[in-house]
Formats: structure tokens, C-alpha cells, sequence
């Protein structure tokens, strides 16, 4: 019992029990160091899966294709009250607010009012109802993009006073009109619509956009005023989410068209439009001839789809993509674009 070997002595000597004990905390070292490489490489991948996972799960709301018009009318209908409720917005003013009523077109000749949400279709809508406006829904090729071109009132629609704003009217007399006409807004996704605006309002030479929103986003990121280097799309994301930016562009459409106080009959979206406007333009009787214009300001680039709008919060952080969900959560609540978040 009492014979053992050189080594096996050493083990149990006082040189041999402080050699085994060096000798375990250089194991449990290695061991240690390489448990931390891979926790430290797993939250890294974590992290990186949950914003990449966290931009995959937005994707645009599709409606059933086999859904009558009039079925996802209704259905539209019953998921904005829902949400009104949900987020206590049905106790409103009496009095109509001022920044609304300026969005909300009136057309007299047909008994319409229509709420116009930027970078949902709403240009084009526009060119519509002048045509509703003059009566010449006859002329069924007035809205190719060829004639657009050449029509100055047509390309500026925006300024024209051929079409009157609701806020131009007294105040009893809106309410008059809102009880008696067919009102409708059309919505689009939340993200496609800011990227939409980013692109159109922020990249390209526009000196209203430049002198009130360009100018300040590139001092505060310390940026020359007078170069020629675009406002990032991270910057201008930054901006709206420290409140900086209220502009109609991007304000969210539930605030612009206010459809908890104003009872839409028609809500459309730019991802049905060809069903919506097939609908709306029979409803307004219009011949077959005359359908919704494909026509798009800046013609070389390409409309803002899914795959752009993919791409654009890629470039985001999952802070920043998490914000924005925030900022934008009624929209996607009320207009029914939660399906994929």
C-alpha cells in the first residue's frame, strides 16, 4: 500500500500537489478561454441573425386575390374601427384639425372627398379627379404618361387650384360636406412609403426639402452645407426618430387622414391598386378606357418595391428597425400590415 512509483509520489509530495495544481488551472484557463470565444462569437451571430431576422419579418401585406372588392372594403373597415378603439383614438376634437382638413380634396361634381397621403398613389389620383373636375373623362387616353408630359397642369398638380382643398371652406360647411360626400384615402406599407420619400424627397435636388430638412440633418452629422454628399438614409432615420422631422412625407397616414374621426367609405392601397382604382372608376362611372396612370416623376429609377425597401433597413440597426416599428405601429395596425411583423 505503502509503495508507489517516482511519479505517482510526486503527485502526493507538497512539489507535486503545487506542479498538479498549476497544472489544473492552465486546463482550466484554456478551457475558460474557449468557452468565452464561443459565447462571445454566439451573441455576435445572435445578434446579427435577430436584425437580419427582424428585417425578413417585415414583408408587404398581400390581400387574397380571390377577395371581392367590396369583401376587403369591409374587412379594411372593421380592422381600422378595431384599432381605433384598440388605441383609444375615437374620442376626438369636435373641431376638425387645420393640418388635415389641408390634406382633404373636395370634388363637388361627384360628391367626393379625398384624403391625399403622399407617397401612396396620390399624385395620380390627383390627375384623376381633374379630369372628374373639367368633365373630361372622355378623352381616355388625357392620363398616358405622353399627355401628362405635355400638360403643365397635369405635371404640377399639386399647385393647382383647379382642385379645392377642404380647409378652403368654413368650418360648418365641412363638416357638411364630410357628413354627405363619399370620402376615401388610400394607404401604403409604412416602410416602402419612408424609404419612397427618402428617395424622392432627399436624393434628388429639391430646394424647399434642401433648405428645411437637408441642410439641418447634414449640420448636425457635421457636414459640409455646400458639397455635394446626400444625407444618408441612416441620418435621415435618425432625424424622424428624435422628432426633429414632422413633414407630411413621412408623417404616419393614421395622422394625416385622421380616419377615426372621419368615417372613409372607400380605403384603397397602392398594393391593390389595380382592383381599388378598377372599382373607385366604375363606381364614378368613367368609360373602360380611362384607367389609373402609370405615370412616375423620376422615369430612369426604379419605383420603391419590397426589395429596395429590404435593402434600405438593412443599412439600420435593429435598435433603429425596432424605433421605427414603434413609430409606425398604429399604421400597420389600422391599415391591416401587421401579417409578416
Amino acid at each position: 500500500m505503502l509503495t508507489q512509483t517516482v511519479g505517482e509520489a510526486s503527485f502526493f509530495s507538497p512539489g507535486g500537489s503545487s506542479l498538479l495544481f498549476h497544472k489544473k488551472l492552465e486546463i482550466m484557463m484554456k478551457l475558460f478561454l474557449g468557452w468565452f470565444m464561443l459565447l462571445a462569437m454566439s451573441i455576435f451571430m445572435l445578434g446579427f441573425f435577430f436584425h437580419i431576422q427582424k428585417v425578413q419579418l417585415w414583408h408587404p401585406w398581400k390581400e387574397s386575390p380571390t377577395q371581392t372588392w367590396e369583401i376587403s372594403q369591409m374587412q379594411r373597415k372593421l380592422i381600422l374601427n378595431s384599432t381605433c378603439m384598440k388605441y383609444n383614438l375615437t374620442n376626438q376634437a369636435k373641431r376638425l384639425n387645420p393640418h388635415v382638413a389641408y390634406q382633404l380634396f373636395v370634388m363637388p361634381s361627384h360628391k367626393i372627398i379625398f384624403c391625399s397621403v403622399p407617397k401612396a398613389g396620390c399624385s395620380n389620383w390627383k390627375r384623376i379627379f381633374l379630369l372628374l373636375a373639367m368633365n373630361m373623362t372622355n378623352e381616355t387616353n388625357a392620363l398616358d404618361n405622353e399627355n401628362i408630359n405635355r400638360s403643365s397642369v397635369l405635371m404640377n398638380i399639386h399647385s393647382t387650384p383647379l382642385l379645392r382643398r377642404l380647409i378652403s371652406y368654413p368650418s360648418m360647411q365641412q363638416l357638411e360636406l364630410l357628413n354627405n360626400y363619399t370620402k376615401m384615402m388610400f394607404t401604403r406599407d409604412p416602410f416602402e412609403r419612408l424609404v419612397s420619400a427618402y428617395r424622392d424627397k432627399l436624393l434628388h435636388v429639391n430646394p424647399a426639402y434642401t433648405e428645411r430638412f437637408i441642410n439641418p440633418i447634414k449640420a448636425a452629422f457635421q457636414k459640409s452645407l455646400t458639397s455635394e454628399e446626400k444625407v444618408t438614409f441612416q441620418e435621415f432615420v435618425n432625424f424622424i426618430l428624435q422628432e426633429k422631422m414632422n413633414d407630411v412625407h413621412w408623417r404616419p397616414m393614421y395622422k394625416v387622414c385622421d380616419p377615426c374621426r372621419i368615417r372613409y367609405d372607400i380605403i384603397g392601397k397602392l398594393e391593390t391598386l389595380n382592383q381599388d382604382a378598377a372599382g373607385l372608376l366604375r363606381s364614378f362611372g368613367v368609360p373602360e378606357g380611362l384607367h389609373y396612370p402609370t405615370f412616375k416623376k423620376h422615369k430612369t429609377e426604379p419605383r420603391t418595391n419590397e426589395q429596395i425597401t429590404k435593402e434600405y433597413l438593412e443599412k439600420l440597426s435593429e435598435k433603429q428597425i425596432e424605433q421605427l416599428f414603434k413609430l409606425y405601429e398604429i399604421d400597420f395596425s389600422m391599415f391591416n400590415y401587421l401579417s409578416n411583423i
